[in-house]
């Protein structure tokens, strides 16, 4: 498996995690954290599941969690489960449905690293979600914290398949006969992600073929070009200060 090696060489380089790290994987159920859970398997990590039910989409949101649940049973490992009043919490804070949501499982999973479940908690972000997290910054407007997008290392958050194409996660997991549960959700265009994933990237690539490989080559640069920043001003800061 090819995706095995890169996806050990890309932890190696980037120091993300060591070998007798106890590593807290955040599941949806989705193939995304299903081909994560059997890369960081076949890897030898000690693992632990945690899943959020945010309770949104009725007998969907039950089937995720049964199905997350024998995804545990399968590699004999701790399973860690919350519900989440969604909703009610977004109402109350007066936020939208997404913000609510990562809120509440950020403040979660962060609890339970603090709680000693695991060292590192690691999502299964990959090089398309960052490349659209790029683009919804530069579109809103930032800086180089936007144009590089997400980071391999956030404090005690890792993110060992920044460097893999959706397409990739999806071959892995038909060659390796793994299972997984679609969320209708990412089908819908109501989401300013989904519609810049459904609508706007492919019209994108259909002008400039080599778009997605050139936007994560940025990606890289500015994540290099933030660090000789910051770099450069604590010189200055010390000269100066």
């Amino acid at each position: 498996m090819d995706l095995l090696k890169r996806f050990q060489e890309y932890i190696q380089s980037f120091s993300l995690t060591e070998q007798k790290d106890h590593l807290l994987i955040a599941v949806s159920g989705g193939v995304d954290s299903v081909v994560l859970c059997e890369l960081v398997f076949q890897s030898g990590y000690k693992f632990s599941i945690a899943h959020c039910n945010f309770q949104l989409r009725g007998e969907e949101s039950e089937r995720d969690e049964e199905f997350v649940q024998s995804l545990a049973k399968k590699y004999s490992v701790p399973l860690l489960v919350r519900n989440f009043e969604t909703e009610n919490y977004a109402k109350e804070k007066k936020v939208s449905i997404q913000v609510a949501a990562r809120e509440l499982r950020y403040t979660w999973f962060h609890e339970l690293i603090q709680q000693g479940k695991g060292d590192h908690l690691v999502t299964a972000h990959h090089l398309d979600d960052n490349i659209e997290t790029v683009l919804m910054n530069f579109f809103k407007g930032t800086g180089l914290a936007g144009l590089r997008g997400m980071l391999p290392k956030s404090g005690k958050i890792i993110r060992p398949l920044l460097f893999a194409r959706k397409e990739e996660l999806l071959q892995i997991a038909k060659q390796e006969n793994l299972q997984w549960v679609e969320d209708s959700s990412n089908a819908s265009n109501k989401y300013s992600r989904n519609y810049l994933r459904h609508e706007l990237i492919p019209i994108i690539e259909k002008i400039f073929p080599s778009a997605i490989d050139n936007l994560g080559g940025n990606i890289d640069r500015f994540r290099e070009l933030e660090k000789f920043q910051a770099d450069a001003m604590q010189v200055q800061l010390k000269r100066l200060v």
